[in-house]
């Protein structure tokens, strides 16, 4: 983050610089809301989510509802950034799909009333089955195809098209028919049968950020971080009466530091040992029905014995807050090697048309016992740790970021025990943001942020 000072606009953490939120009319007509209407604006983006949401509060004392004869099917212009980054700007054009909880103050004759709004992909996807055969090719351009044809859609408001970006490149080909499929249906089958070139984990999603739409492989997410040995934020919790600071840090009106501090801490997910068996996190079974040579195969796959396969957060090796070296952990498997597991306890079942295609390299359909099992386990796992946390709001975070978060110890002590600032080694670490709900009114910016971790602080090295 840029230095953030009184020069820079920044005044305070969460300070943001709403630039345009305004209703367009099917005519055409604009209308601004920032001129009394704006209560409070809602955005939520989510890593397993093809598409934005959100919601607006309205006071409305003129009738504008009337006025402009809104039905819930009306556009929305959304621009701002946080002062001194304006390179980060959220411009967006939503599409409007509903008013709902409309209230009237009888002393005033003042109104209240929530505009939800989605991206136009959202509708565009609802609008647009497909009945067609895609000729083989990688996965990885099938789904650009997909998105150029069938969901990019031009913006009102200069915002233009929101670009895919694809990270990394598909090593298997598919040829497929859509029986009427929707293309965010499409999409989504295609990262189920990708393997990417490199990665062990097919855990391919399709998801859009504050300033794009994603087609990524989650391990390949984490492995940027880990060979950069960066990621984009510290984040440390303190409890409300506490002003000492946390790990040396000291919250006086150092708006950087500001920004890193957590308000709010809840546990949404622990390791849950019943749920991970019932969800085939720990270990699953697949079953594929060849009926046509009347042949069924079962593979087994087990997790715990093959998590060291994959890239994992906790091997990210950067520094962290005022450039020191983090300390030399280790990733470590939540689940541990003993954990109770069994394959039999998740069964999967996958019908298989054999030569269905032919010449297709490493058709998903011959090979679908190497990805089935493998990203039922890895998917599973980031719903298996989930905290969440509030902070304040900046315009240069999107889904997919990695976040160091800091929980204090909670271990007795005494007055001679110099580690006293010491981290938490479960709920302290590297998280992946897996949803950002922005809160913002005209001055304030706040983000409720979900965060997963696939990995815990190796013990022989929390010291």
């Amino acid at each position: 983050m840029a230095s953030s000072t009184m020069k820079d606009g920044v005044q305070d953490a969460g300070d943001i610089d709403l630039q345009a939120v305004s209703i367009i009319t099917s005519s055409g007509k604009t209308f601004d809301l920032l001129g009394g209407y704006l209560g409070e604006l809602n955005l939520y983006e989510d890593l397993f989510r093809g598409g934005l949401y959100g919601n607006i509060l309205i006071f409305d004392a003129n009738n504008i509802n009337q006025v402009l004869g809104l039905t819930g099917d009306e556009l929305l212009y959304i621009k701002m950034v946080t002062p001194s980054m304006n390179d980060n700007v959220i411009e967006k054009t939503f599409k409007c799909y509903s008013i709902t909880d409309k209230f009237m103050y009888s002393d005033s004759g003042k109104q209240t009333y929530i505009i939800h709004f989605c991206s136009p992909e959202v509708f565009m996807d609802a609008l647009t089955p497909i009945y067609k055969t895609f000729k083989k090719a990688r996965a990885t351009d099938l789904v650009g195809q997909i998105f150029e044809k069938y969901l990019a859609t031009s913006r009102t408001g200069g915002t233009g098209f929101t670009p895919l970006v694809i990270l990394g490149s598909a090593e298997n080909e598919i040829q497929f028919t859509s029986p009427g499929w929707r293309p965010s249906r499409c999409l989504n089958w295609l990262a189920s049968k990708t393997k990417e070139a490199g990665y062990n984990n097919p855990g391919y999603v399709f998801f859009e950020t504050n300033k794009a739409f994603y087609f990524a492989n989650v391990e390949h997410i984490m492995d940027l971080a880990v060979q950069s040995n960066t990621y984009y934020s510290d984040y440390y919790y303190m409890a409300n009466n506490i002003d000492s600071g946390f790990n040396g840090v000291q919250y006086s009106k150092d708006i950087d530091l500001e920004y890193k501090k957590a308000a709010d801490f809840k546990v949404i997910e622990s390791f849950n040992a019943l749920k991970n068996t019932q969800t085939g996190y720990l270990a699953n079974r697949l079953f594929t029905l060849d009926y046509i040579n009347k042949k069924i195969v079962s593979t087994d796959y087990d997790h715990v014995d093959n998590w060291g396969a994959f890239k994992h957060l906790e091997n990210i090796k950067g520094k962290g807050s005022g450039g020191t070296p983090l300390p030399p952990f280790n990733a470590s498997d939540p689940a541990t090697g003993g954990a109770l597991r069994a394959a039999a306890g998740f069964n999967q079942v996958y019908v298989q048309h054999p030569n269905l295609y032919t010449g297709v390299t490493q058709n998903a359909n011959e090979i679908i016992d190497t990805i089935m099992p493998v990203r039922t386990s890895t998917l599973a796992e980031l719903d298996n740790w989930k905290i969440e946390i509030t902070v304040p709001g900046r315009t240069d975070i999107e889904v997919g970021a990695i976040v160091n978060f800091h929980y204090p110890d909670a271990s007795p002590r005494d007055p001679s025990d110099q580690n006293k600032n010491k981290d938490d080694n479960y709920y302290s670490g590297f998280y992946l943001v897996t949803a950002i709900r922005h809160k913002i009114t005209h001055i304030k910016h706040m983000m409720i942020l979900e965060l997963v971790k696939d990995s815990v602080k190796s013990q022989q090295n929390a010291g």
